[in-house]
């Protein structure tokens, strides 16, 4: 048992040696071209082989675009493993850009194994440019975060600022209240009411879990982002995560199929009427 698992690592090892002398062999072999065939390029900051300019960004991302916009100009082509970006760093140029060049730039990135998961590309952070984008885009800024969702959802925020109001009260009679949770607990009922019509507290910890589940999803997009640098090896990042992204969509679809329930036991109670005071209840009004 120790001989095979000793040669398994062996093994791993050299596989993995191979793999990072193929790159670096290749990164520099096809230095020269580059140089010779995009002499016209952006300024951009000396790069390392394989990472690109990943060593040059620190813990603060934008402390560090700050630094290199400063010392190497406003516009600036940045290269992350297979990943190409442009730092623009003046508002002139960023107008200029999106006035002339939009549709150049207004592609959402494809993730490395998104074809896999089970929403693929049709949700709205994720899908390509093009019809389907533009609709959501309407959707979103007309009903979820236009004026008259706000309007619709003022109670709402007026009902839960009451409720934080006396739960603060409690603490100037000496009660123990933790100010940062009942904070958390706030923001996270207000977005819930204003989107799902349903308040994450009228069941125990629903709002944690929703909490860590976008936590979650935070790091896991992270992760995701970092494997499609790896250019032509990126769908290894599935082997990796993707085990982890099943589970959080399953844990997404436990929670949309919460609400939809809910919403079916409240316009069963109501005679087939339900006040649409969030987001989900406009949309389901329009669909039925």
């Amino acid at each position: 048992m120790v001989t095979t698992i000793s040669d398994i690592q062996y093994y791993s090892f050299l596989f993995f040696v191979s793999l990072i002398t193929t790159f670096l062999i290749r990164s520099i072999l096809s230095k020269p071209t580059k140089v010779t065939t995009n002499s016209h390029l952006l300024p951009s900051p000396p790069a390392l082989p394989i990472i690109g300019h990943r060593h040059l960004l620190g813990p603060s991302l934008y402390k560090s675009l700050h630094n290199l916009s400063t010392k190497y100009g406003p516009l600036l082509y940045l290269r992350f493993g297979a990943s190409h970006c442009l730092l623009v760093s003046l508002a002139s140029v960023a107008s200029e850009i999106f006035k002339s060049q939009d549709l150049a730039f207004a592609s959402r990135p494809k993730f490395a194994f998104s074809d896999k998961l089970f929403y693929g590309t049709s949700g709205f952070v994720t899908a390509p440019y093009g019809d389907y984008w533009r609709f959501m885009k309407k959707l979103c800024v007309t009903e979820l975060l236009g004026t008259k969702q706000l309007e619709r959802s003022l109670f709402v925020r007026r009902e839960e600022k009451e409720r934080l109001k006396r739960m603060l009260e409690r603490a100037r009679k000496k009660d123990d209240v933790d100010v940062g949770v009942e904070v958390m607990k706030f923001t996270n009922t207000v977005t819930c009411r204003m989107a799902m019509s349903t308040s994450c507290l009228e069941q125990e910890g629903e709002a944690e879990k929703i909490r860590d589940l976008v936590m979650e999803s935070f790091k896991l997009a992270a992760k995701m982002c970092f494997g499609d640098v790896l250019g032509p090896f990126k769908k290894l990042g599935f082997w990796v995560f993707g085990k982890q992204a099943l589970d959080l969509t399953r844990r997404y679809d436990e929670l949309l199929e919460r609400v939809l329930k809910d919403h079916e036991v409240r316009r069963s109670k109501n005679g087939g009427r339900e006040r649409r005071e969030g987001f989900d209840g406009y949309t389901l009004g329009r669909l039925s």
